[in-house]
């Protein structure tokens, strides 16, 4: 077995698990839920569930009903012109969001990206000029702090959505290079990416490896693949092995899928090594043999909750399994 089939083999096997231990379906609809639980996760898992759906349809990997039946169950979070952290309330996360949109852009079709489109025109309401050019993305509505997460993936959706042109060009990618001038802002003395600025202008020192991944991913996206591939080397040199190991597996795997886009768009076999080891310690250690579940050997979570992680983990492989197809068919 190939890599490419080594990793779509993985994928699928992990989404199986996923599907059996957090989807669930009644009368035609389908549900996401952390094993055992009674309501339906939060946007944030969700929206990694249905990002992973979509690239795994669109491989072929699983079939296109996948994504379709999240889709529709998307609708149940809709709270006017975006989408609410639960059905049942109407608080809205610029970054929740944010992710919708990039899944949305994935799937690709001309209703999903007219779905990004309008999840744009909400993100830019929570954006704030900060002088020259410079944009700040609010984390959730009403607050005050510019964070990197929601900055980093609403320039992703800016930018992707330009260079595919459902948005005006110029207009999308000035906006992504205004976002991407506020995360260069927040580098430490690493030349990593803070977690976000105060409206008294402090810093929260945090660094995450989803921060570093958004601004990788769109950087590569604006076109400057070189600064890309200096703040991924600078980030990889900070997460060593374990390190990485004990780090939130969402934040890795988004990582993980941008590195993927630099490998892609300037090969790099220490990128993809990189990436192909801590994605053989999570199969091989983390991997609960009765349940497929990634969760054991010690390996970091986000919470106590199970989907979130996992979901991202499964995209994060086939990430992975693209980029040895793209490279192979070179």
């Amino acid at each position: 077995m190939g890599d490419r089939e080594l990793w779509l083999a993985r994928a699928l096997s992990s989404w199986e698990a996923l599907d059996r231990a957090g989807l669930r379906r009644r009368s035609g609809r389908v549900t996401v839920k952390e094993p055992g639980a009674v309501r339906a996760v939060p946007l944030w898992p969700f929206s990694q569930v249905l990002h992973t759906a979509t690239v795994l349809s669109n491989a072929h990997v699983v079939q296109r009903s996948a994504a379709h039946e999240l889709l529709q169950t998307l609708e149940s979070y809709r709270s006017a012109d975006a989408y609410a952290e639960r059905p049942t309330n109407n608080r809205r996360y610029y970054d929740d969001n944010a992710w919708i949109a990039l899944a949305a852009i994935d799937h690709g079709t001309q209703q999903s990206l007219a779905t990004a489109r309008r999840i744009l025109g909400f993100l830019r309401q929570g954006s704030d000029e900060l002088g020259d050019g410079v944009i700040g993305v609010r984390w959730v509505e009403k607050g005050l702090n510019h964070h990197a997460c929601s900055t980093g993936s609403t320039g992703l959706v800016a930018a992707r959505l330009a260079n595919k042109g459902v948005i005006d060009h110029e207009d999308g990618m000035l906006f992504a290079r205004g976002c991407a001038v506020f995360l260069s802002q927040l580098e430490d003395a690493d030349g990593c990416v803070r977690d976000h600025r105060r409206p008294d202008g402090g810093i929260d020192g945090a660094i995450y490896t989803y921060n570093q991944g958004l601004s990788i991913g769109l950087l590569c996206e604006i076109g400057y693949v070189d600064e890309a591939t200096d703040l991924a080397m600078r980030t990889i040199a900070l997460f060593n092995d374990e390190r990485l190991w004990k780090h939130a597996p969402v934040f890795n795997s988004i990582f993980i899928r941008e590195l993927m886009t630099l490998h892609l768009a300037q090969p790099n076999p220490m990128l993809l090594t990189y990436c192909t080891s801590y994605l053989d310690r999570v199969w091989n250690e983390a991997r609960i043999p009765s349940t497929g579940i990634l969760r054991g050997g010690g390996i970091g979570t986000y919470d106590k909750d199970v989907v979130l992680d996992h979901a991202g983990l499964v995209h994060a492989m086939l990430a992975v399994a693209l980029a040895f197809d793209e490279v192979s068919a070179s």
